[in-house]
């Protein structure tokens, strides 16, 4: 952990971001794009293999860190403006597809601004216009949403499944993690949960995405909170069913879901993965790119102050509300997970009160990418994660066990960590 003060007036982030930035500069030349995670891969997953030009042309004009903001911002430019001109051209179908392209574009060419800025502001601005195009066009209902909280808003998009004719329906409310904004989390087409006949309301919580521009930062308890203002948002419409709703989250998602998991029993269940489980967080603040804690720090609204966020980060820990635990809650991970040391996840399972199962690769690092063996041979992830929740709405009881996958790919029943 870091002692000193961190930051100054014009330079936010972690000491270690602007000390080791000429090695970032460096491994991205060598590795590109992906040298802190597979970025590429989460965002192509939403949009589909059209969308592999741009990354592709991406890859090739991106050198030095520097570069990401301009090159994403003209090539979701682009996408903008050949959207407009298809839906001119009365061609529906096409300006959904590059209205959506360019939405997640202008959402990559963020990522990298971890201060305040007008900048910031119309990437996310234009981000907004594009998805709401996309979502005017599109073949299901999409809304955009607003959740009352505090003196702002919880972002959001409300998404009914193809065919949707009334009446209340199980429901997912989604979030990524700190790289994957709200519009990750729903695909083009041939979306898990929609496929499924889940509403999602996909959203982005206090620090996450759009939020922190709107003003609502990270808080160790922000979530908890932010929780109980999305159950009553979902109770007050007649599209959810109040009594199948459940939650999904993803890679520090994996942690904030657990919070809300925790403080609102009356979820049907929860499924997390790509795992966010150690508390304090060393591995990813201290030991992995400091890509992560500079945004991290800027989503807390920390940018300029690493003592006061490494004291807050100490408050990360799922330990304390993990035994008010009451909703069946499955842990999908790698064993060889770089963010965060498997250990910790076995940990929370065996102290969980309710069923906590366990998905788990061989070989598997946080972000289950391919090529793994074990990734690429077995279970589908976000399939399993999709049937395991579609169950819980379904009423089926849910188990303790953890399905270990070795590389064969072929599942192996092993005994859950309350077992040993």
């Amino acid at each position: 952990m870091s002692t000193h003060g961190g930051g100054s007036a014009d330079k936010p982030g972690p000491r270690r971001w602007h000390e080791q930035r000429w090695i970032v500069d460096s491994v991205l030349r060598t590795d590109g794009l992906e040298w802190d995670q597979p970025r590429v891969a989460y965002t192509l997953r939403p949009m589909g293999v059209d969308a592999t030009a741009d990354f592709r042309v991406a890859q090739s004009r991106i050198n030095k860190f520097a570069d990401i903001v301009p090159v994403f911002t003209e090539l979701a430019e682009r996408r903008d403006r050949l959207a407009e001109e298809a839906e001119k051209a009365g061609r529906g179908i096409a300006a959904r597809e590059h209205y959506f392209h360019a939405a997640l574009l202008y959402a990559t060419a963020e990522w990298p601004l971890w201060e305040d800025s007008a900048q910031l502001t119309d990437l996310d601005d234009r981000k907004n216009r594009c998805y709401a195009a996309y979502g005017r066009l599109a073949d299901h209902h999409v809304e955009r949403v607003e959740i009352p909280f505090g003196d702002s808003y919880i972002p959001a998009w409300f998404h009914l499944p193809v065919g949707y004719s009334g009446g209340p329906i199980h429901t997912v409310i989604a979030c990524g993690g700190m790289d994957a904004p709200k519009e990750l989390n729903v695909n083009l087409y041939g979306d898990k949960f929609l496929q499924r006949g889940f509403a999602i309301l996909s959203f982005d919580g206090p620090g996450q995405g759009e939020a922190p521009i709107r003003g609502v930062r990270f808080t160790p308890t922000a979530w908890v909170d932010a929780g109980e203002a999305i159950l009553q948002w979902c109770r007050a419409r007649d599209e959810v069913d109040d009594d199948r709703i459940v939650g999904f989250g993803l890679s520090f998602g994996s942690y904030w879901m657990s919070q809300i998991a925790a403080s609102q029993p009356s979820l049907k269940g929860a499924a997390v993965g790509l795992v966010c489980h150690e508390p304090g967080g060393h591995m990813i603040f201290e030991m992995a790119s400091p890509s992560f804690k500079a945004r991290y720090m800027w989503m807390s609204g920390l940018e300029r102050d690493e003592a006061a966020f490494d004291r807050m980060a100490q408050e990360i820990d799922l330990r304390p509300v993990i035994g008010d635990m009451q909703v069946p809650w499955l842990i999908v991970a790698g064993d060889e997970d770089e963010l965060s040391p498997m250990e910790h996840s076995y940990e929370l399972a065996r102290q969980c009160p309710s069923p906590s199962p366990l998905l788990v690769y061989q070989q598997g690092r946080h972000a289950l990418s391919l090529p793994t063996p074990s990734v690429a041979l077995g279970p589908n992830w976000l399939t399993y994660s999709a049937d395991w929740l579609l169950d819980r709405v379904n009423g089926v009881p849910a188990e303790d066990y953890v399905d270990y996958v070795p590389s064969t790919g072929v599942v192996e029943r092993r005994p859950h960590p309350k077992e040993r």
